[in-house]
């Protein structure tokens, strides 16, 4: 939705798709795991409705924001139509196998545009052909903004909000126990707050962390501090106002060096303090405009300076917030350098 809108604002006539909709009444079973092997009934009747909304509304590109199970039998039917199609996702999808699905592999040689987020994967999207095109991740200037209307805003030392690693479990682990408080909102943390073990949580920790180890218990630091499941938009943009500091920690299982969280937690005025990478030292200048940390060490020293000392945390926040708009990091701006490409 951020990204129609994005498109909509740059003057281009969009009609939307939700496709998620033909998923929401399917078992977690049917939509994680059937799904991705072969199409069921609720993935044809997308199919089926897409291709019927195409041809009414007889469209010149057709957006495929995070396409997993349109089949190359309907995307060839658009083309017929005389559509240009492009697909963009703002995860990894060479790089993380459960990412794609029988019928994404099946239609990627379709698209005549693709865009990724993630510069490690551009060679892999070249080698499938069409035009390929590097868009960075960003935010949305209508939706993450700081709001002052909050009763309780900046009422929160550290918050992390984002799915469960055992890096990430380690690292806020270390900054409650410094005494900061220090909040989580996110999907899979839940196992920290009862320790309750289920075949459900163990597959789903083994499928966040495949490769490292980790345990379901009750962690006496976070388990009062966690709000599970994820949260989006108004509330995403609630809780990152409140937050003085909010942390934009990177997963061990895939090399991103810059996620959304890097964007939106500035553009909503809280202080960006985040791994130190490249692509993060490139859009933010350290000291200054955001903060970056190596180590767990790191991570809780400067955790603790910037909470005690608010003039010089408040004053990065703001700088942050700044250059995110100076620097056209909003989807609006991003899409604004990119529909040249796309309109061919």
């Amino acid at each position: 939705m951020m990204r129609m809108r994005a498109l909509e604002r740059n003057g281009i006539e969009t009609v939307g798709f939700n496709a998620r909709k033909f998923l929401e009444n399917q078992s977690l079973f049917d939509r994680h795991v059937l799904a991705r092997i072969a199409p069921h009934r609720a993935i044809g009747k997308m199919n089926e409705e897409l291709l019927q909304a195409a041809r009414e509304v007889r469209p010149d590109l057709v957006w495929f924001d995070k396409q997993e199970f349109v089949s190359a039998e309907t995307l060839a039917a658009i083309k017929e139509l005389g559509a240009r199609l492009a697909y963009y996702t703002p995860d990894p999808y060479f790089t993380v196998t459960w990412k794609q699905t029988t019928a994404s592999r099946d239609a990627m040689p379709l698209f005549d545009i693709l865009v990724t987020a993630k510069a490690y994967e551009l060679k892999h999207f070249e080698q499938v052909g069409g035009k390929v095109i590097y868009m960075p991740l960003g935010y949305c200037d209508e939706v993450h903004r700081p709001i002052k209307s909050v009763a309780s805003a900046q009422t929160i030392d550290v918050s992390f909000i984002g799915g469960w690693e055992p890096r990430r479990e380690e690292f806020m682990e270390a900054i409650s126990g410094s005494g900061l408080g220090a909040y989580i909102w996110g999907y899979g943390w839940d196992h920290l707050i009862d320790g309750r073990w289920s075949i459900r949580r163990h597959l789903r920790l083994q499928r966040l962390a495949p490769n490292e180890p980790h345990r379901i218990r009750v962690s006496k630091q976070l388990s009062t501090r966690i709000y599970p499941g994820e949260i989006y938009d108004e509330a995403y943009a609630r809780a990152l106002s409140q937050s003085r500091i909010s942390l934009g920690l990177l997963r061990t299982t895939w090399p991103d060096q810059h996620t959304t969280r890097t964007f939106e937690i500035p553009a909503c005025g809280s202080l960006l303090l985040a791994d130190r990478t490249d692509e993060h030292r490139e859009l933010f200048e350290a000291g200054k405009e955001a903060e970056f940390f190596s180590s767990v060490e790191e991570l809780v020293d400067k955790a603790r300076f910037l909470t005690d000392n608010p003039d010089t945390r408040d004053r990065m926040a703001q700088a942050g917030r700044a250059r995110c708009i100076a620097s056209g990091y909003s989807y609006l701006e991003r899409f604004k350098a990119i529909l040249p490409e796309i309109r061919g």
